[in-house]
């Protein structure tokens, strides 16, 4: 078991209010249900029950595998806190927090599940405190304390070979696979939830896999892909209108509102997952207790994806709402700061402060999606505003909150987004560098990356096209070693002045490959348009770039060289 920080090493995160502010350690030992336990000071989304209980031995940071000993905590007095179901992409079974800060992610027993078959067959719901056929508790207390206050709290059983099994709590599924950003909880926690309040503008190309979608506002990149499967699939779909609903009739019935949960897909998975082996009957190894998913290979149903999102930033909004026949005179203030000792608080954010979001580092969840394209616009470059701006700052916030605004007091909205690298590491490929510091050189253009990947930041991979004898162009890839190929790479530019605009695209070569496209009449279908049209241009007739591209682009919209 390995005592690291490596999987959340985010003491830069708003500290959590609500959780002990003392110099002890303490660990997350289940979650329980789900409620609105203050309506005066929480209304826009529910909290859930988080249970912690103190760490005796601090001597685990040099040995952690006292954490797998029943004693090594004071269960028996858990401290329960509310915490907005928004913060759950933090918080995971078995972390050890202090100070309302993370400190440590121990792995504890970390195994690996290969070939797990998922189906309604082998995939059974239970609650945590069932006693197996009369035969003994699948979680036996003796063994496993922490979970004794939430026995009728959800979990799913999947069965293993030789009479084994893994039970996975149901607020880790959510959490694991729904739990990209808060805002996507937060909608699946508040029912009913329908498709637009995630997206809008689905289109799903089946000879090349591209899924095409807009997002909808407030809904973050990093979500994109659980909201692509959703679309795809009706098991993801199902599992997510399934969250809320059940919360609901568990609160109409009265018998507690506790989390139930299934997994997004049927079929066939590697589950990599942190936890602790009980014993059952005579088997001292038989029920693995997931306390935290790591992995899982089961794939995606589409083999690219690309996502547009909804502006929401207050310079968007002023413009949109100006009254175009009023002068662009607004005074802009400079907005807020946040504070270094920024606090999670457990209460309506402010109507007033802009929501900003926050990213939690973390390991790659799910390794299908790294062999895959996922991509949208990126803004380079937009005509200064021509607004005046005071100079006075308002004092720093002190506090932020998860969810919708929804009230007066200062606390800034945020959105925690589980990311698995920095996309700021990515410098342009070499092939584009050139093109991209003469691009920087335009003034008074709206200049939009428009293949801004999870790969590299830039690019994605060229159309891949088949001739009517199918077969495919082999100048289409490039050689990385001894029979093996990849696609090349291409980026494209949109480069838009007043209501006009083109764009380039340039394809992996040397010289590199570059050539304007004028707009189709489809906003929909316009940019896969250009990429078929990109790569069928470079099979036929590839053109290296010859010229400056600032020169080029004010010679297309007939502008002088100096603006």
């Amino acid at each position: 078991m390995d005592f690291s920080k490596k999987s959340f090493n985010n003491n830069y995160l708003p500290s959590i209010f609500a959780f002990p502010k003392d110099e002890n350690f303490w660990r997350i030992d289940w979650f329980g249900e789900v409620a609105f336990p203050n309506r005066l000071l929480r209304r826009t989304q529910p909290s859930i029950l988080v249970h912690l209980s103190r760490v005796l031995n601090s001597s685990f940071q040099v040995n952690p595998a006292l954490l797998l000993d029943p004693t090594s905590t004071f269960a028996s007095r858990q401290r329960k806190v509310w915490v907005s179901v928004g913060t759950l992409p933090l918080l995971r079974i078995g972390d050890i927090w202090r100070n309302g800060q993370l400190v440590a992610s121990p792995d504890y027993e970390l195994e690996q599940f290969l070939d797990l078959e998922i189906n309604s067959q082998t995939v059974v719901l239970v609650k945590a405190g069932l006693n197996l056929e009369d035969k003994g508790f699948l979680l036996p207390r003796t063994e496993h304390p922490w979970h004794m206050e939430c026995t009728q709290s959800y979990c799913q059983m999947v069965e293993l070979p030789q009479n084994r099994r893994l039970i996975i709590p149901c607020m880790e599924l959510i959490r694991f696979y729904f739990g990209s950003s808060s805002n996507l909880l937060t909608k699946l926690f508040l029912p009913p939830l329908v498709r637009n309040m995630l997206y809008s503008k689905p289109h799903f190309d089946k000879a090349s896999g591209r899924l095409t979608l807009q997002l909808a506002a407030g809904i973050s990149g990093v979500s994109a892909a659980e909201i692509g499967r959703m679309h795809m699939d009706p098991h993801a779909w199902r599992t997510a209108v399934h969250v809320g609903t059940a919360l609901l009739k568990g609160s109409i019935s009265g018998q507690g509102a506790y989390p139930q949960c299934y997994f997004p897909f049927e079929g066939q998975t590697d589950l990599i997952a942190s936890g602790k082996w009980l014993s059952f009957q005579d088997n001292p190894s038989a029920t693995f207790i997931v306390y935290s998913l790591r992995s899982c290979s089961h794939p995606f149903p589409f083999r690219s994806l690309r996502y547009d999102v909804k502006d929401r930033s207050p310079s968007s909004i002023r413009k949109n709402s100006r009254d175009q026949n009023q002068p662009n005179t607004q005074i802009a203030r400079k907005s807020a700061s946040d504070s270094p000792d920024l606090q999670l608080i457990e209460k309506d954010a402010s109507n007033k402060l802009t929501e900003q979001p926050r990213s939690a580092w973390g390991s790659v969840r799910f390794p299908d999606l790294t062999l895959k394209t996922i991509w949208k616009n990126r803004i380079l470059s937009e005509p200064s505003a021509d607004n005046a701006f005071d100079r006075t700052r308002p004092s720093d916030v002190q506090h932020s909150a998860v969810g919708n605004p929804g009230s007066e007091r200062r606390a800034r909205p945020i959105d925690f987004e589980i990311r698995a690298k920095r996309k700021s590491e990515f410098p342009a490929p070499d092939f584009l560098r050139e093109i991209v510091d003469e691009l920087a050189s335009l003034e008074g253009f709206n200049i939009q990356l428009l293949t801004n990947s999870e790969q590299d930041g830039w690019t994605i991979p060229i159309t891949v096209l088949v001739s009517e004898d199918g077969e495919i162009d082999v100048s289409l890839f490039v050689e990385i070693s001894a029979n093996q190929l990849r696609e090349r790479r291409v980026a494209v530019f949109s480069v838009a002045y007043e209501t006009e605009y083109v764009k380039i695209v340039a394809v992996e070569s040397s010289p590199v490959h570059m050539k304007l496209y004028l707009p189709s009449n489809d906003d929909e279908t316009d940019l896969p348009k250009t990429l078929d049209c990109a790569a069928a241009d470079f099979i036929s007739r590839p053109e290296p770039k010859t010229e400056n591209v600032a020169h080029l682009i004010r010679w297309v919209f007939d502008l002088p060289e100096a603006m």
